[in-house]
Order: structure tokens, then sequence, then C-alpha cells
């Protein structure tokens, strides 16, 4: 027994993505409203939506040419938003996804210092956030600090921070400097 579709029996039609009813264009400045996007990412996403190549192609540069787009604050947008809780090496391998380089084709002429903190600075803000009720717990017990727990929370910590791409070198240097407060505070 031949099951029919509604669909195809009816209309004699094929099932398939529907024709965007809004211009490619309109919908690659929709997309960009939103947030940055790379030309890779804008390209993919048109694409799914059913546009055609060459109407994709156009939108893109289109895009570019008016400045609505531009890889460069892509780039700048993914480390603000990832540097928080990324090391550089995960912030430059999402980079190379969007086919893009890495962490240092970012352009700081523009940016202020504050914008691209250093890794090291970032791992210790992220340390602190993180673990400072604990690192004053265990300062904070009797003026003797409890080395297993020290070594515990430490292990923590360079795991934490090592699974989320930050450099060995810059979370020991940021260990070191949160270690050296402490001890000099109490």
């Amino acid at each position: 027994m031949k099951l029919k579709t509604p669909s195809n029996s009816q209309s004699g039609r094929s099932v398939g993505p529907k024709k965007p009813t809004v211009s490619a264009k309109s919908k690659a400045i929709a997309l960009l409203a939103r947030r940055e996007h790379s030309q890779t990412e804008l390209r993919i996403k048109l694409l799914q939506r059913g546009y055609e190549v060459d109407e994709v192609q156009e939108a893109v540069q289109w895009a570019i040419n008016h400045q609505f787009q531009s890889d460069d604050r892509f780039k700048l947008s993914l480390f603000r938003r990832r540097a928080s809780t990324f090391g550089d090496r995960a912030i430059s391998a999402e980079l190379g996804q969007h086919g893009l380089g890495d962490i240092k084709s970012i352009d700081t002429e523009e940016q202020s210092v504050d914008a691209l903190a250093s890794e090291e600075d970032r791992a210790y803000d992220w340390i602190m956030r993180r673990k400072f009720s604990d690192l004053s717990a265990i300062f904070n017990e009797d003026i003797v600090i409890n080395q297993s727990r020290l070594l515990a929370l430490k292990a923590k910590v360079f795991k934490g921070l090592s699974s989320r791409g930050f450099e060995f070198g810059n979370i020991d240097r940021a260990w070191r400097r949160i270690l050296a407060e402490f001890k000099s505070n109490a």
C-alpha cells in the first residue's frame, strides 16, 4: 500500500525549503543587527535559510562594502565575549573555525589596552571570581596554611584554567600573584 503525502499528491510539487520572502541583504542586516558575524558564518546562515549562492555572495559583499560586516570587528567581538572565561588558545581555536587566523591577528592599534587584557590578568580575575572564598578560608585558619587544601585548590584552578585554553605559564604567574597577596595580607 502506497502512502500519499498531502503536499506531493495534491499539488504535484516537490517538498523542499521554501524560497525566503525577504531579500538576502535584508536577512544579512537582520543577522548582523543581533551580533557580529564572520563572513563565513554569515554565508552559511544565509544558505541554510534557502537563499541562492549568487544572492548570498552579493549580500555578503554588499554588507562588507557598506561596513555592516567586518571580520576585524567580529574578531574583537568574539575576544571580548570569550576573554573572561577562556584563554588565548581556546579563542584562537574558535577564530580558526571561522577561518580568521588566531588571537595574534586581532588589530590592537585601534583598541584600548584595557580591552585586550593579558591572559595572565584574565586568569587572575577568573581565580579571584571563583575561588576567593576557598583561598581566604585556607589563609585564615589559625595563621597556619593548610597545605593539603591549598594543593587541592591549586590543582582545581590549574585544571579549570587549562581546560579553558589558558597557557600554563600564565596560570602559574596568576596563581603566584594571588598567593603573594594573601600571604602579605595574613
